[in-house]
């Protein structure tokens, strides 16, 4: 029999980890894990363009990009990569420095793939087929720009902003 004189004992809960929504740590961990084989790649296209493999530079010279700009792509591409890991790596410990920077990196990805794009056109050469060296990189675009704008979605549901801190 319970004594109806005691003083009432509060309910210890410890909070639970399954309250906290898991999109943030697997966006981030697809962020960081495509940031690292985009770190990869560039690293490596870098490698080959600045020991001028015949075969690279004969390849980005077909497809517009020639010259000092070849480089301010690859230094563009090691920069986003950095940036993408740093971002997923906040997302991965529910920081909304992550969520924020991730909105910046795609309007980024967007002005600078729109320019390249652009300076890529004007500098095709006329042996070159402008749909064929456009076309299967800019329906890849813009299909990972949809993707990212659907994890952009998720990351700013009220429930998974309130749990980043």
């Amino acid at each position: 029999m319970e004594n109806i004189y005691a003083a009432p004992e509060a309910e210890l809960k410890e909070p639970e980890m399954g309250d906290r929504p898991r999109s943030p740590k697997v966006i981030g961990s697809i962020s960081m894990l495509v940031s690292m084989v985009s770190l990869l790649m560039t690293i490596v296209m870098l490698i080959a363009l600045l020991s001028g493999l015949s075969a690279v530079v004969s390849e980005l010279k077909a497809t517009g990009l020639t010259g000092v700009f070849a480089f301010v792509s690859m230094g563009l591409g090691l920069f986003s990569s950095l940036w993408m890991m740093f971002i997923g790596f906040k997302l991965f410990r529910y920081r909304d420095i992550g969520r924020r920077h991730f909105k910046y990196y795609l309007i980024f990805q967007i002005v600078s793939f729109v320019l390249t794009t652009i300076y890529q056109y004007f500098q095709i050469p006329p042996y070159s087929d402008v749909v064929d060296v456009l076309l299967n990189g800019t329906i890849a675009t813009v299909v990972i720009f949809g993707i990212m704008f659907w994890m952009l979605s998720i990351l700013n549901k009220p429930k998974v902003r309130a749990s980043l801190s």
